[in-house]
């Protein structure tokens, strides 16, 4: 995997997004504050993003100027939909261990 620093400019969110993601964008944008970018926008060869909605909205929230790509030029078109929709539909089948959570924070 080769990720890429490129302008913020250069990214374009992919029109048809079939996600709402607004309600998250202030919650990423404290995590990069946080921990600083660790996960970077994966965007096709065009620089339309294909994962990273969300961290593309917090970053330009936070004001930064670059960001962390991956370019997935070894996708074909089907692939890149099929994986736009697979990766935010993984998160909704898992469920939290709630002894371990609780483990976690702490408690």
């Amino acid at each position: 995997m080769d990720v890429k620093t490129v302008s913020i400019d250069s990214i374009k969110p992919y029109p048809n997004n079939p996600r709402l993601n607004d309600n998250a964008v202030d919650k990423v944008a404290n995590s990069i504050k946080e921990f600083g970018f660790q996960q970077p926008i994966v965007v096709d060869k065009d620089g339309v993003v294909i994962v990273g909605h969300t961290r593309l909205k917090a970053a330009k929230k936070l004001g930064l100027k670059e960001v962390p790509v991956v370019y997935a030029t070894n996708l074909n078109e089907e692939q890149v939909k099929a994986y736009r929709l697979a990766d935010n539909k993984v998160g909704e089948e898992s469920v939290w261990d709630n002894k371990k959570l609780l483990e976690e924070l702490g408690g």
